[in-house]
């Protein structure tokens, strides 16, 4: 297992209510999501990740699809040994 992490901007979080429900779409739709974390200050959704299961593409396409405009994105790859 690679543990991944992808940090998505978006163009504007509404507080708690996007939390819960980017948590749960995310964890729905992609298999291999370790983690999900919402910075609201920052307008910034983190997804912990297993390559094996999901590509910072589908992510991407999953928070599209919710209806987030996707500013920018930044994936580390982190090798596990």
């Amino acid at each position: 297992m690679s543990k991944n992490s992808a940090y998505f901007s978006v163009s504007s979080l509404n507080g708690m209510h996007d939390l819960k429900r980017i948590r749960q779409e995310i964890d729905r739709t992609c298999d291999g999501v370790l983690s999900v974390a919402v910075g609201l200050d920052r307008n910034v959704v983190t997804i912990d990740f297993d390559d094996t299961g999901v590509t910072p593409q589908k992510l991407r396409d999953c928070l599209t699809n919710m209806g987030m405009h996707v500013t920018g994105a930044r994936i580390e790859y982190h090798s596990m040994q």
